[in-house]
């Protein structure tokens, strides 16, 4: 995979930036009946999201990750895992990773795939454990700060768990209808919103569009659907989202960017990344 490849990885650790700071969140999403109402606006949602930022100190979740080949129309899924933590400071200090676990093909063959990328301290590392190999690419100068999720400082800017104003001035933003994606239709109790990157932002340069619907009760990020520009679509899928609910050892061994001893290792520094 190559950086723009992890899309996935960057938006759904935007995500989780936007988690209410309760314990855990590992109900299922509400219902018409017994949940909160929609909101009436966009940016009343956005300022909702916005509040929920405060208090977050780890997320993690079960993801299902669908790309549909707009010119072939084939569809290949992978599975695995999100980490993030977070610690205080302005920007605050963030790590995540995406495990991968299995890939299922086109034709629909299922097969173990453990690959798994790790940010951390303006480092992107991704592992291949079958090739025991691992690509170091750093994506700041060294002594340059960088926080993954904050608009124009990341591999993918991505407009989530950030101010709302900077989102509105990136991105025009309306509320979107419920998912109809197969993947995406279980979900209730979710409203969403449709992010569109406004020219000369650096999202427009990959994206048409956005869509991320929320669960209005927990404000935890359910499901994504991105077009992107040459016509392909990425849906993502979170289940048993935890927020808050501290890392246990296989979470933080996720996040850990160290390069095991005897792996083959390609190292690249700032210098050597830029065109």
């Amino acid at each position: 995979m190559t950086l723009q490849a992890l899309w996935c990885a960057g938006l759904l650790a935007g995500c989780a930036a936007a988690q209410a700071p309760q314990e855990t969140s590992t109900a299922p999403a509400v219902t018409a009946q017994d949940g909160p109402a929609p909101y009436a606006t966009a940016e009343a949602l956005l300022d909702a999201l916005e509040t929920s930022t405060k208090g977050l100190r780890d997320f993690q979740a079960r993801v299902i990750y669908d790309r549909l080949d707009a010119i072939t129309e084939d569809r290949e899924r992978r599975t695995g895992r999100i980490v993030l933590e977070q610690a205080g400071g302005e920007p605050p200090r963030r790590r995540f990773a995406i495990a991968f676990e299995q890939h299922i093909d086109a034709a629909g063959h299922a097969s173990p795939q453990r690959q798994r990328y790790a940010f951390a301290d303006g480092w992107l590392v991704e592992f291949d454990d079958e090739r025991r190999q691992a690509i170091e690419r750093q994506l700041v100068p060294e002594g340059k700060s960088l926080d993954p999720l904050r608009l124009g400082e990341g591999p993918l800017p991505l407009p989530v768990g950030q101010r709302a104003e900077e989102v509105r001035r990136r991105f025009t933003v309306t509320l979107s209808t419920d998912p109809d994606a197969a993947l995406l239709r279980r979900l209730t109790g979710v409203q969403g919103l449709v992010l569109v990157p406004r020219p000369g932002t650096g999202a427009d340069e990959d994206f048409q569009e956005v869509r991320i619907w929320y669960d209005l009760r927990t404000f935890a990020p359910m499901g994504v659907q991105a077009r992107m520009k040459g016509g392909d679509l990425k849906t993502v899928l979170l289940q048993e989202v935890r927020v808050n609910a501290g890392l246990d050892e296989k979470a933080r061994a996720a996040l850990g960017t160290t390069v095991p001893e005897g792996w083959v290792r390609d190292r690249r520094p700032w210098r050597s990344t830029q065109p």
